[in-house]
Formats: structure tokens, sequence, C-alpha cells
């Protein structure tokens, strides 16, 4: 089994290819060959699959689909993702990055596309911000929590502020460093590509994760979705009326 170490190197050489691609890009309102892409997803995409399929491991991408590797790992693949808010100019987009052995998570890598701030997290060895260990806020009650969310809200949610960032990626990184207080996908219509770093990097920051209606939050499928939730505390994940029953979802509040 390759060490962690070379996991989270593979990743940041393919962030790296990404960065670059995109670098002198100009066209980031052009669409791509589906009605669900821009041009900007094709070029990283190509950009991350020119590293990652020469050492043989599996991709699962947003963007291309899945790949078989000659191994038990896969590397899910979201290459931009906030890509709307790319093409509007809007400075809060990123690649995600995270290894799977099998359905089991084992490092990922979120990178901002702007700022080159850079979230990781290796299995059972915590999560770190730019190298530096970070941890949820702790909030346990609504009345100063600031949530983010993807959808639009239906009801009053019993919190303070509410944010739609537009990237789940960094939205979950956003509560696992603690900017945020917790992320809620109201619709439950996100792709494991979306948000299986970013999950990863708040179980071992600390925080409370799950799924909205209690499924595996890892598999390799491009077709199903899931509502990934993750809240600083198991208190305020009650207080949103989504904590985790024994036994269900994929989150355990590592």
């Amino acid at each position: 089994m390759t060490a962690v170490s070379d996991w989270l190197g593979l990743l940041r050489s393919t962030a790296d290819a990404v960065e670059a691609a995109l670098a002198g890009f100009d066209r980031w309102q052009d669409g791509g060959e589906r009605s669900d892409q821009y041009a900007a997803d094709q070029v990283a995409d190509a950009a991350a699959l020119s590293v990652l399929v020469e050492t043989g491991v599996g991709v699962l991408s947003e963007e291309s689909g899945l790949r078989a590797g000659s191994g038990s790992e896969t590397v899910i693949v979201d290459p931009v993702d906030g890509s709307t808010n790319a093409s509007r100019g809007i400075p809060h987009y990123c690649i995600s990055l995270c290894v799977v052995d099998g359905v089991v998570p084992v490092a990922g890598l979120v990178r901002h596309l702007v700022s080159g701030e850079e979230f990781t997290a290796a299995a059972g060895a915590g999560a770190h911000r730019n190298g530096q260990p970070i941890a949820p806020s702790g909030r346990e009650h609504g009345a100063r929590a600031v949530i983010g969310v993807s959808g639009r809200p239906g009801l009053e949610l019993p919190v303070w502020q509410v944010r739609v960032l537009g990237s789940a990626a960094l939205d979950l990184c956003a509560v696992a460093c603690g900017r945020l207080d917790a992320y809620l996908d109201l619709n439950s219509n996100h792709g494991v590509w979306d948000y299986a770093a970013g999950i990863l990097i708040c179980s071992e920051a600390g925080t409370w994760t799950g799924e909205a209606g209690g499924r595996d939050l890892f598999h390799l499928s491009h077709s199903e979705r899931r509502g990934p939730i993750a809240a600083s505390t198991p208190e305020l994940a009650a207080l949103l009326g989504h904590a985790r029953q024994p036994g269900s979802g994929s989150g355990d509040g590592r």
C-alpha cells in the first residue's frame, strides 16, 4: 500500500498541474461539451488526468467519469469546484481531490485556486491548513452560529446567519477550521467529488459529519447524489434537525 505522504504528494502534483493549466486561461464563461460544464472544467480535468492516469491509480472525475486503475485505490476528482463562481469572476473556487481505498477515504486535498490556500487530511493523522493543524469552532448553539448552505432555504433555520458561497469543498473546509459553524446541502444534490475531500478534512479536524438521508457518503458512482452535512458539534447538528442516528450515515464525528 502506498504511504499516505506519497498520496498527498500525488494530490499536490495534480493540483499544481491544474493551477498551471488555468494560469493563462481566459475563457471562463465558455461552455463545455455538456450543458453542465464550462470549458475551464474540461481544461482542468485534462490537466489532472495527465498526472493521475500515468500512475495507474483509478480516477473518478466529475468531468470524465470513472477510469479503473491497477489497484484498489481511486482518486475522486472535482477539477474546479465552484466553476459557476469562476465563470462570474467570483474568486471562490477550488480543486478537490480525495484518495479512497475501495470506498474508505485515505487522503484529501482542497486547494483554493485563487488564494492558493490548501487544506489537507490523512486518515488518522488530523487535518491541516497550509501545514498547520485545524479544528472546528466548537459552537453548540444557534444564537451566534453562521452556517453555509447549498440550495435555497425554504424555512427559517435556527441560526444567526446563513451563507450560500457556491463551493461545497471550500464550505466544508471552512467548517473544519472554524470559519463556518456548519454546512448543509438542502437538496441532497451533490456528487461525491464535491464533498469527499472536504468530509475527510472535517472528520479529521474533529467535526461532526453525516448525510441527510442516513446513506453512506463515500461511493464510486458517477450518477448518485448525496446530502453532505458537517457541524462543529453534535449539539449543533441536532439543533439543525440532522442528528445522525446510530448505525446510519457515513460520518462518525471524528
